[in-house]
Order: structure tokens, then C-alpha cells, then sequence
């Protein structure tokens, strides 16, 4: 089967496939006329625009985002267990200036005691 856009010999189907397919992102059935070969590939590139432009979309706003948002994070601070002599853990959230912003309670690895 001819591609009615680049006019080379378009690839057979697969064992698992039932279409034809070029190199040039055209695909057909068997049986089917240029024209409905033509009219699916319009359709497949009417969709690949609006993907491109829902991306475009996103991709603009979560930027936009991102930079508007504050840079936080978290650390880890430890401290020897009181009860069973473990290794205590507490989690601290910081702002974009690395202060303290909430903490959580000291929690023993061993012996689950919170301080």
C-alpha cells in the first residue's frame, strides 16, 4: 500500500497489528481510499495540536507556580533515647530561610518512646 502524503511503500502490519504505518505518522487499514487515509491523519493532527497546547497550558501555569511558591523544607534532628539509650528522631519543617517553622515530637527508633 502506497502513503497518499510521502508516496512510499507504507511498512505491512505485524503478526499483532492490522495496520499499515509510515515513517511519516500515517497509518491505514486494508481497503481503505487515500482520502480516508488523508481525513484520519487531519484528525490525528487536530489532536496532537490541542495536546500540544494543553501542555503548553500546564506547562505555563505550573511555572508560573512554582515560582511563585516559597522554597520549604524539611530536616531530621536526633537525640539519644531517655528510656532504652536508642537513637530519638523528630522531623522539622523550615521556611525558605531554613528557620523553624513546626516541629514534630522526638520518636525512638527502638522503643517507639515519644518525648
Amino acid at each position: 500500500m502506497q502513503c497518499p502524503g510521502c508516496q512510499q511503500e507504507m511498512t505491512p502490519p505485524g503478526v499483532y497489528d492490522d495496520r499499515y504505518w509510515c515513517g511519516c505518522g500515517r497509518v491505514a487499514v486494508e481497503g481503505e481510499t487515500p482520502e480516508d487515509i488523508e481525513i484520519r491523519e487531519r484528525g490525528r493532527q487536530q489532536t496532537l495540536d490541542l495536546l500540544d497546547y494543553a501542555i503548553a497550558l500546564r506547562g505555563s501555569g505550573r511555572a508560573t507556580l512554582l515560582k511563585e511558591e516559597p522554597e520549604m523544607g524539611q530536616l531530621i534532628q536526633t537525640r539519644g533515647c531517655g528510656k532504652c539509650g536508642g537513637t530519638m528522631y523528630k522531623t522539622v519543617d523550615t521556611d525558605e530561610n531554613g528557620n523553624p517553622t513546626n516541629e514534630g515530637p522526638y520518636v525512638c527508633q527502638g522503643c517507639g518512646n515519644c518525648e
